[in-house]
Parts: structure tokens; sequence; C-alpha cells
């Protein structure tokens, strides 16, 4: 006897499936086995899962986005604190060497070999500008900063000739420091008509002003470090 399904089984076979939900239950288990009827659920699972870690990850980076930009900002603020802090520090230095430089004057006399005369404060600067009878062709700015000038000697040499000597205090001289030195040299020549020597005090120069030193366009007093530090 044939074990095909003739077509009224199959007929019978198709609507049961249609309509008894158990029965078709019964066929799929058996067709499909319990893997592949549970992986619509188990695909549902894993799509939660996934759903959570991209938020989850979202989360992440968002966090790490925050994180990046606070951290560009400290890091501009520990910049332009560590400018302020270099800038001020340097303030800090550049005071002490010039008030160093005003206990060395005898010292840098010595390196000219010249005699003491007097050490010219801001007033006896300005009297100077004033009785050269050529102030009106100095810019205002110039004779400002000339007043200001670190340290002004008046000295003779050994034929009793006077000389001026016009020094510049810094940590670590630049260009700043010698051309003002050379400036106020060259005022003092302009205002008395005696020689005047530009100096920078120091405790190290720059490249650019150790090549002037070394040429010998200019005088360098070199300070001691150690006279800066705090007893």
């Amino acid at each position: 006897m044939s074990t095909a399904m003739n077509a009224v089984e199959r007929a019978r076979f198709l609507q049961a499936l249609r309509e008894d939900p158990d029965f078709r239950d019964e066929v799929r288990s058996l067709l499909l086995g319990d893997e592949l009827l549970q992986l619509p659920e188990r695909f549902a699972e894993f799509a939660a899962y996934v759903h959570d870690f991209i938020e989850e990850q979202k989360t992440f980076n968002a966090g790490v986005t925050e994180f990046i930009t606070d951290q560009k900002q400290f890091n501009e603020d520990q910049k332009a604190l560590n400018r302020r802090v270099e800038r001020d520090l340097g303030i800090l230095k550049g005071n002490a060497a010039r008030r160093l430089l005003q206990l060395h004057h005898d010292t840098i006399l010595e390196i000219f070999q010249l005699d003491l005369v007097r050490t010219l404060g801001r007033d006896d600067l300005s009297r100077m500008v004033r009785n050269s009878g050529i102030a009106t062709q100095i810019e205002f700015g110039q004779r400002r900063s000339f007043y200001a000038a670190d340290l002004v000697l008046e000295g003779t040499d050994a034929e009793g000739i006077t000389h001026y000597v016009a020094a510049e205090g810094s940590f670590t001289a630049d260009r700043r420091d010698t051309d003002r030195a050379h400036r106020n040299a060259e005022f003092l020549t302009k205002f008395t008509g005696c020689t005047a020597h530009p100096m920078v005090a120091s405790v190290s120069n720059d490249h650019e002003v150790q090549e002037l030193v070394d040429a010998g366009a200019i005088g360098w007093f070199q300070l001691d470090a150690r006279e800066l530090e705090a007893d």
C-alpha cells in the first residue's frame, strides 16, 4: 500500500493546519526543531540587547565628548595661566635684577676704569633734558623712557674727563635691553657732549645679545643668580 498522501488526505492535512492551531504548532515543531522555533524570540532578545548597547554607547560617547570639550577648555585655561605666571615671574626676575644692578655700580665703573661722581636719578635726568635746550626734539615717550633708565652713572677717567654709563638690568637680556641702553647712552652724549657707554647687566643673554657682547658692541656685567635668591 502506498504511503504517499493522496489528494484527499493532503487537503484534510492542509485544512487541519489552517484551522487547528495546536496541530499547526505540532507540525511546525516537528519540521523546524526547537532551535529554529526559538529563533524569533532569540532575535528579539538580541535586537533589544543591541538597542540597549547602542543607547549606552551614545551616552558614553556624549560623556567622552563633554570630557574632551572640558579638557580642551582646561588646557586653554592652563596655557593662559602658564603665560601669566611666566610673565609675572619674568617681571619679578627683571625687578630683582634691576635692584641688584644698583648694588654693583662701583664694579660697573671699574670695568670702564672710571671713578664714581654720582648716580643720576629721575630728577637728575629730567633736569639734564630740560637744561639741554633740545628737549622738544625728543619725543615725549622716549624722554619718559629715558627718565626711567635702570641705572645712569657719572664718572671720571684718570685724566678727569667726564664719562657716563647707561646700564639696563634684566635676568635674561634681549634686544629691548640693548636698544634702551644704546638709546640712553646716545641721549646722554647728546645732552652733555660727553662720552657715554651702553651696558646690560644680566644673569644671561639671549643669542642675539651675546653676539653683540662678543663683538664688543655693548658692555656686559654678569649678575650672579645666587644673589637673586631669597635668604
